[in-house]
């Protein structure tokens, strides 16, 4: 939720946003309390920063534009003695420098990689060697958390994808846990991936059992992929194959929406992809660069009819060309 009020306050302050910006900041305020309640939240703490106000305070001319959001305004301050006022007025630019610091921080290396026991930064991808022997590359911004004993070898994936280089070892196991089951293999490569209440498994080498939460079973070989939820496997499929390209450093696009070519660029640039709902379901194809996004954006740009406005370095918005 947080990500989201950062998203609208880039916009709003980048003095680009249009009046249908500000239509659209409205309903989204208006459509959800929570999202009410986080706006005034974390623009509340930001306030008296050296960022200046950056709670309702918009463009000139944006109030005609739309309907008032219905929150009353805010009383008059009270008078407070000058030694408070200082006090108050520096506990209030620490709360805002240290939000945006975290922002920015996080923009770099997710907050939630600290407690990992491995994990990658914003266009990172590393790899690890394991006490087995077994090899781990992470895509950018993943983080996995490592449980071996006698019976088993697992790797938990939190967040992102995790290629494995499974080494043998008949009396274990290699697991790899995510929120919807486990893919089990003894001595193979393969590629998992964390999607929104879903997994991907690609199989580079041999072949893996899949077990969803509710227990059904599968088996995705060499050369196919296969998507699985808490309940069901979907058939394997060769075309999934392209969901390993970030190994090598591309995203492979055959018909794919561009809002998923989009979400794989994200992991690799520091800020905010945002891409309307209309310009996200266009199919796209064609091979695209990681570790350049603006190359990437680009070439999208000149090859669909999209228009990508770039606000700032940390904000880009992608639209249907009109």
């Amino acid at each position: 939720m947080a990500d989201q009020v950062i998203n609208w306050l880039l916009l709003l302050r980048s003095g680009k946003a249009t009046a249908q910006d500000y239509n659209d900041f409205l309903a989204w305020r208006a459509a959800d309390p929570a999202h009410e309640n986080a706006w005034q939240q974390l623009t509340g703490s930001l306030e008296g920063s050296t960022f200046g106000r950056l709670g309702d305070a918009y463009p000139a001319g944006y109030a005609a534009a739309g309907p008032a959001p219905q929150t009353p305004l805010a009383p008059p301050p009270l008078a407070i003695a000058p030694p408070r006022r200082r006090f108050l007025a520096g506990a209030l630019a620490l709360a805002g420098t240290g939000a945006c610091a975290a922002y920015i921080g996080n923009a770099f290396y997710p907050l939630n990689n600290v407690a990992a026991d491995a994990a990658t930064a914003t266009g990172e991808r590393r790899r690890y060697v394991l006490s087995d022997g077994s090899q781990l590359l992470l895509d950018a911004r993943s983080r996995v958390n490592l449980d071996f004993t006698p019976a088993y070898r697992q790797v938990r994936l939190l967040d992102g994808a995790v290629t494995v280089s499974v080494a043998p070892d008949a009396r274990r196991p290699f697991l790899v846990q995510t929120a919807e089951g486990t893919v089990r293999a003894l001595g193979t490569r393969y590629m998992v991936r964390q999607q929104a209440q879903r997994t991907v498994v690609v199989v580079h080498e041999h072949e893996v059992e899949v077990e969803t939460m509710s227990g059904a079973h599968g088996t995705v070989r060499a050369g196919t992929g296969a998507r699985f939820d808490a309940s069901r496997m979907d058939t394997p499929r060769a075309e999934l194959m392209a969901e390993a390209a970030w190994e090598a450093g591309w995203v492979e696009a055959r018909g794919r929406p561009l809002a998923e070519v989009i979400a794989a660029l994200r992991p690799y640039r520091s800020g905010t992809l945002r891409v309307s709902m209309a310009a996200g379901g266009l199919p796209v194809s064609g091979h695209f660069p990681l570790d350049d996004t603006d190359a990437a954006l680009d070439t999208l740009k000149d090859m669909m009819p999209i228009h990508v406005r770039r606000f700032t370095p940390w904000f880009v918005s992608i639209n249907v060309a009109t």
